[in-house]
This record gives C-alpha cells, sequence and structure tokens, in this order.
C-alpha cells in the first residue's frame, strides 16, 4: 500500500509511505529555494502509483486567501492523482503533528504534547495547545488529556511569539529569532509588546519554558514516555530546560516539528487507521 500524504500549511511537503515505512519525504522549499514555500504541488511530478491521498493543513487566519489557495491545490491533487483515494485531515492538524512524532519514536505508549501558532480552527477557537495519551496497536488510541485555543481574550504562546516576532519587524514566519533576541532583555511584569524588543522577546520565551513545565507536568501523570511536537518546540532552549527539570522521564523531540512534518503524520494515519473515511 502506498500511500501519499500531503502539507498543504506552510512549510508545504509531501510524503510517500510505502507499506509503512516512508520512501519518500521533501519539503517545496528545497526545490523552488524559496524559504517556507507551501505550494507542494510542484513536488507530485515526483511521485507515481499511489494508492491513497492524506490531505492535512492548518488554519490561517490571517491570510484572506488561503481559501481559494487551498481550492486550487486541491483540484490540482485530483488531476494528478484521479485513481487514488482522498481523504481529508484538514481539521485534524494536532492530530497529524501527534502523529509524526509518535510513529516516528520507539515509544509503544506516549503522551504526546501539542503546541504551536495556530492549527485547526474549532468553535472553541484555532487550537494552539493539546495533549494526547497514545498507544501503538491494532486499535486506533488517540486520548485528548489537554485542549487548549486562540480566542480574542486568551492567545496561546505560539500566537504570542509570532506577535512579538511582528513587532521586531520580522513578520510572523521569523517567530524563531525571538528566542536569539532573548538573552539580550529582561524579564517583563506587565504588557510585555509596550516594551524594547528584547524585553519583549525575554519575557514571551520565559513565559513559554514556564508554560512548557507545566504541559508536561500534566502529560507525565498518563505516561513517563513524552513526545514534543508542533512548531513551539523548536525552540531548543525549551526542549533542554525539560530535558533537565524532568531527568526520570523519556523525551522525544520530534525533529520535524514543523508543519512540514505533518505531511507524515497524515501518511501515518491512514496507515494504522483505515476506518477514517475517504471524499
Amino acid at each position: 500500500m502506498r500511500i501519499l500524504g500531503v502539507n498543504l500549511s506552510n512549510n508545504g511537503s509531501i510524503c510517500v509511505l510505502n507499506d509503512g515505512d516512508i520512501e519518500l519525504y521533501l519539503e517545496a522549499e528545497r526545490l523552488s529555494r524559496k524559504k517556507r514555500d507551501y505550494d507542494c504541488t510542484k513536488l507530485f511530478g515526483l511521485v507515481n502509483d499511489v494508492d491513497k491521498i492524506a490531505i492535512s493543513d492548518a488554519c490561517w487566519s490571517q491570510n484572506k486567501k488561503k481559501s481559494l489557495i487551498t481550492s486550487k491545490n486541491i483540484a490540482t491533487i485530483k488531476k494528478k492523482f484521479p485513481n487514488a483515494e482522498r481523504y481529508d485531515l484538514r481539521d485534524r492538524h494536532h492530530l497529524t503533528h501527534a502523529a509524526c512524532g509518535f510513529y516516528n519514536s520507539e515509544f509503544e505508549e506516549a503522551a504526546v504534547i501539542i503546541v504551536d501558532s495556530s492549527g485547526s480552527n474549532f468553535k472553541e477557537g484555532d487550537e494552539c495547545e493539546t495533549i494526547m495519551h497514545v498507544k501503538r496497536g491494532r486499535r486506533f488510541h488517540w486520548k485528548v488529556l489537554h485542549k487548549r485555543y486562540n480566542t480574542e481574550d486568551d492567545y496561546g504562546i505560539g500566537l504570542q511569539f509570532d506577535m512579538v516576532s511582528e513587532k521586531c519587524k520580522w513578520g510572523r514566519e521569523e517567530a524563531g529569532k525571538v528566542m536569539g533576541l532573548a538573552p539580550y532583555g529582561q524579564y517583563v511584569d506587565g504588557p510585555y509588546l509596550h516594551s524594547s524588543n528584547e524585553n519583549a522577546s525575554a519575557t514571551i520565551q520565559y513565559d513559554w519554558e514556564q508554560r512548557a513545565v507545566e504541559l508536561v507536568e500534566i502529560a507525565s501523570k498518563k505516561c513517563n514516555n513524552i513526545v514534543l511536537t508542533g512548531g513551539c518546540f523548536l525552540n531548543v532552549v525549551v526542549n533542554y530546560k525539560l530535558l533537565k527539570e524532568f531527568p526520570d522521564l523519556n523525551f522525544y523531540v520530534d525533529p520535524i516539528a514543523f508543519d512540514g512534518g505533518t505531511a507524515i503524520g497524515a501518511a501515518y494515519i491512514l496507515h494504522h487507521n483505515p476506518k477514517i473515511k475517504s471524499y
């Protein structure tokens, strides 16, 4: 069984899973040389003979043209692979992150923590934090232990990093630079967006370190094996802090924690859970 995973979000990517093993993973930017290029359709020429296609995406609330872009990409997928069954996982962004991290780990059971700027959109808001308890085996066991959404009154850590990055004139997609600037500032007890760029960066970095500890404390009540994924866990300072703070836990940090990895996760979901409906 050959499964194609497609990520239509940032870091557009594809993954070909052949009987459960990764045969190909590639990001659009590797061909276009355009950083974080989301147009993964340009990679389809490298793929033939797939049986199923799993499509992942994320909510781009800041880009009003995203729905049109997505419609064009879906049409391209149908034209390129007319005989393949298609499965829509665009409303399961955090699940695709979790599947990438968990199935690439060696754990038989784990608590998976997903934190990013904005996942899928729900009536409560855009998901930004999720903790899932996961087990391998024939039964598809994915139990949500914790969920948080971005709302008008409550922004998650990922979105706050985006806001600081915009304050620094880098743009939302350069939020990783905030971590690098943080050591040059000091923590601000108050509205940090009104402080200097250095102090704003130091404040959100500190807040994320504290929040990450809280999330691991929640997850570790269920399992000692912890998987970290989602764009916020590209923050190596936070990851190192967790390793020191919890020496008795077993950590797997997803090296493809950004949206590119959701193509892998989407393909894994189809492989491990054939009951998901096609469209």
